[in-house]
């Protein structure tokens, strides 16, 4: 009997449906180009209205924890100091000071209660001891000056004013010249009380209510301390620092030690998750493979390359030295071992 092509085509045919067929099993597997994140990343940011804005990133978890806003009242003028010394790729432990944002507004605040604060000790000393003339004509030269230097913050004042109503300086200009302008106000009402109180002294009872007074500028002080302490910057987590302008980030501090791949599955593959038995992948420029763990899905669904897509997590466990955040790996998730037929039929999705 003589074979002619057709036969030979029969014979392939069926020798290809036996093997399909044949329980040989062999594990299911797809690739997709994976993101390396940290576990977790820190951030100092500014945000669209100026101020600073701190938060925890857990890449493990999306959670964002640890927010802190650092607000500033109008007029204010805040300046961020980054930490002398400090480089991109410096590694930082928790807690550690990276920046601190300086308030105008807040430290002359301060200084104009500790100044209230001698005042009245002034005050209370002189009316203890008598009043001599020196003192009193000391008083009467401070109290001139503070009039004369309000005078020519006035003046000021009126010169900045016109200028903002002209549109040539900017709102933040004249609010510092209106700011100081009150505040020499207020030290020429300082002045004027001091020169007063060694004039005409004081009953008991108004020395009592002065150290009432000197007691409440001294706690108005230890508030506004407490605020300026809020304001050295400190990471919630130990990691590599980076400096950065993308997002409007400033600091970035990574948790280098131990790192998430994020794996864009197809949705028809989700339901094969369940039974994974090894995520593998390679960092560009090496042959070697490293594995990973699966820790589980995002519930958010994304649209990419017309296919409906869920992102699975993995864990890399192991210190990798040329594995760096942000960079994108080949990875290839291994599911369960299937039959050739069964392993055909999730290929070209037949549905039975």
């Amino acid at each position: 009997m003589r074979f002619n092509r057709r036969h030979v085509l029969l014979l392939i045919g069926l020798l290809a449906i036996i093997v399909i067929f044949l329980p040989i099993k062999m594990h299911y597997s797809f690739q997709a180009t994976s993101l390396v994140y940290p576990a977790k990343e820190w951030y100092l940011k500014k945000a669209t209205d100026d101020s600073y804005v701190s938060e925890l990133h857990d890449f493990e978890k999306d959670v964002i924890s640890h927010m802190i806003a650092y607000k500033f009242e109008r007029g204010d003028i805040s300046e961020l100091h980054i930490k002398d010394g400090l480089a991109t790729d410096d590694f930082v432990e928790k807690g550690d000071t990276v920046a601190y944002i300086q308030s105008y507004l807040i430290e002359n605040d301060i200084v104009r209660l500790r100044n209230l604060i001698e005042v009245e000790k002034a005050s209370i000393s002189v009316n203890n001891t008598g009043a001599k003339q020196e003192l009193i004509d000391e008083a009467v030269q401070e109290y001139e000056f503070a009039k004369l230097k309000l005078d020519l913050e006035e003046k000021n004042y009126k010169r900045q004013q016109k200028l903002f109503q002209d549109s040539v300086i900017s709102e933040a200009d004249f609010e510092v010249a209106d700011n100081t302008f009150h505040l020499a106000e207020v030290n020429v009402q300082i002045a004027e009380s001091a020169l007063l109180s060694l004039k005409t002294g004081r009953k008991a009872e108004e020395i009592s209510l002065i150290y009432q007074k000197i007691d409440s500028y001294k706690n108005q002080i230890e508030n506004l301390e407490d605020l300026l302490d809020q304001y050295y910057i400190k990471p919630a987590i130990s990691g590599v620092l980076r400096f950065s302008t993308s997002n409007n980030r400033i600091i970035t501090v990574s948790d280098t030690g131990r790192y998430i791949l994020k794996i864009p599955v197809k949705v028809n593959n989700i339901q094969y998750l369940a039974s994974i038995s090894a995520i593998r992948f390679s960092v560009p420029g090496y042959d070697d493979e490293i594995e990973a763990s699966f820790a589980g899905l995002d519930n958010n669904v994304n649209m990419a390359a017309n296919e409906q897509m869920l992102i699975a997590k993995a864990i890399i466990n192991l210190k990798l030295k040329r594995v760096y955040p942000g960079m994108a790996v080949q990875c290839e998730v291994i599911c369960d071992k299937i039959t050739i037929f069964e392993f055909l039929k999730r290929g070209i999705h037949l549905k039975f």
